[in-house]
């Protein structure tokens, strides 16, 4: 049902099942990369169910509403992975294992889907590959290009698919980093890179691992462009139901918590010994605690009273504060904390895409990172706390004054200057 940029998902997007319940609901939410030019605008911004269902056949948990990818996507979208320094790390990281563990080498074509400003592109580049990103959002995909890291600005369809192939032939080595969970047609996308696999090559590919999630408690995973929560038991009958041999799975801590999933086109789709013992593993996790599972909104709502209530205090006590970084996560974190303009008066950034515009709902301006020392404010909240290690290395250059550094998830924490 179309609604106003969006559709309502009513059936299971990985075993077609309509047996869908609610998990959690967080009501109506802002786009979380909506930053708008103005503070009119901001505070007017569009609101749009953001609601976790369950699937009961399969266990997968997913959004209950699609956003238009085109809203989402390919007019106002400004993340950057080469903004910060730890993901990049991992990116490089990764390429160099990839590399290695794969075998590959100047011949062959490393693509990579939702490749945004071509950073892990850039690393199999230097190692000697051939490269091609795909990505349908412009500002990162035109900062790839001048970057000389070739980039298709478009999204990832039958038909772009049909013209790679015409033009570079199947591909050896596929890859993608937090996208996959976001694609509105995901039967369709995988089925797509099964076609441009070469046989008996490997896809592998990085998604927020929702067990981590609900374990450290990080629900500001959740937002629009995330429409999959993914752990593996689903994911892995999805993948050998499309023909891919399951690899292996790999938890790392990347982004609060993420699977590394390796998938083969082979003639044999079917589940390794390794992929069969970390279903095991995961079987006795928390993703099947279902005490744990119906306590998990209301440790939301308490965690987030209480981020709030401290916040609320220190400014109703006559300290400045100010915020640092505008993830997607930041909206919800706002919201949900209900902190206004009035708490956070301002919040800093180091992607340039991002400085001079307001967020959505709050209004609050987004400045650079040398406001800090024109306003000294008291305390600081860090709003991607993912990289809290590298933001605060980085003000502990710049603060001179007594400031807290405020980090709200995964456990509120205050490190004192």
């Amino acid at each position: 049902m179309q609604e106003n940029n969006f559709v309502r998902i009513k059936n299971c997007r990985l075993c077609k099942s309509e047996k869908l319940t609610p998990f959690i609901d967080f009501g109506k939410v802002s786009l979380g990369n909506d930053l708008q030019e103005n503070k009119k605008k901001a505070l007017e911004s569009e609101k749009y169910p953001l609601v976790i269902n369950k699937c009961n056949f399969c266990d997968h948990f997913q959004l209950g509403v699609s956003v238009n990818p085109q809203k989402l996507y390919a007019t106002n979208y400004t993340y950057l992975s080469g903004i910060g320094n730890s993901f990049v790390k991992h990116l490089e990281n990764y390429a160099n294992w990839a590399f290695k563990e794969f075998q590959l080498s100047s011949e062959n074509l490393v693509l990579d889907i939702g490749s945004n400003d071509g950073t892990c592109l850039k690393f199999f580049k230097n190692l000697g590959c051939r490269v091609l990103g795909i990505d349908p959002a412009k500002i990162p995909s035109d900062i790839a290009n001048k970057n000389k890291i070739p980039t298709i600005n478009e999204f990832f369809s039958s038909s772009l698919v049909d013209k790679i192939l015409i033009e570079y032939g199947q591909v050896d080595f596929i890859t993608s980093h937090n996208v996959l969970a976001h694609i509105e047609d995901i039967d369709l996308v995988f089925k797509n890179i099964y076609k441009l696999l070469k046989i008996n090559s490997y896809f592998v590919f990085e998604i927020g691992y929702f067990p981590s999630v609900l374990k450290t408690g990080c629900f500001d995973t959740t937002y629009h462009e995330h429409l999959d929560y993914h752990h593996a038991k689903p994911l892995a009958s999805f993948l050998t139901s499309i023909g891919f041999e399951v690899v292996d799975f790999i938890e790392n801590k990347v982004q609060g918590g993420s699977l590394r999933t390796i998938v083969k086109k082979s003639q044999n789709p079917n589940l390794s010994i390794s992929a069969m013992r970390f279903l095991e593993k995961e079987s006795r996790s928390i993703i099947t605690n279902t005490e744990f599972l119906n306590s998990w909104n209301s440790n939301i709502k308490d965690s987030m009273k209480s981020f709030e209530q401290k916040v609320k205090k220190l400014v109703n006590s006559g300290l400045k504060g100010a915020g640092y970084g505008v993830p997607t996560k930041a909206t919800l974190i706002l919201e949900l904390g209900k902190l206004s303009q009035h708490f956070i008066p301002f919040i800093v950034e180091d992607n340039n895409n991002k400085i001079g515009r307001f967020l959505p709902s709050t209004g609050i301006p987004i400045l650079p990172v040398s406001e800090i020392n024109v306003q000294k404010p008291d305390f600081i909240v860090i709003f991607a706390w993912n990289f809290a290690d590298d933001i605060i290395e980085k003000l502990s250059r710049i603060v001179s004054w007594k400031c807290r550094f405020i980090i709200p998830l995964p456990e509120y924490k205050e490190v004192s200057f």
